[in-house]
């Protein structure tokens, strides 16, 4: 068997995309790193915009990006929804770019450090990635 045919073991590989300042370009950086991981990985890739305002990962059609509404009437996370993505992340193999919005950014981050999300995705084997948007100009101290 040629190294061309031979199967690559999957990884699987958990980035999500934080930044609590908006229109920063979380959702472009988000767009560009499921591109690179398919074309470099080979794996397949799965986008999950958790943005509750503004859901522009999911209108980029070739990345077919699911929409999860992770927020509930009282701006704060809806659990339910979170252990959906949760059980996801920690049971399908491949590589995922959770793509979240401004206005979710603090309560998804808190409900993340609250409930150990970063060490329970690393025991289930996941490798896990934070992707955040660094701009400079004006917006430089807030995005720091």
């Amino acid at each position: 068997m040629s190294a061309k045919n031979e199967a690559k073991p999957v990884k699987t590989t958990v980035h999500f995309t934080l930044q609590g300042k908006g229109g920063v370009g979380k959702s472009l950086i988000s767009s560009f790193l499921a591109q690179y991981l398919k074309m470099i990985d080979g794996c397949e890739v799965k986008c999950v915009d958790t943005d509750p305002v503004n859901q522009t990962l999911v209108k980029y059609k070739a990345l077919n990006a699911q929409y999860l509404n992770l927020r509930n009437d009282s701006s704060k996370i809806d659990e339910r929804e979170f252990d959906k993505l949760m059980e996801r992340l920690m049971t399908e193999d491949g590589a995922f770019v959770v793509d979240n919005g401004a206005s979710s950014f603090v309560p998804m981050s808190n409900y993340m450090i609250e409930n150990n999300v970063i060490p329970m995705l690393k025991d289930a084997g996941r490798e896990v990635y934070i992707h955040s948007v660094i701009t400079g100009g004006q917006a430089l101290m807030d995005t720091l």
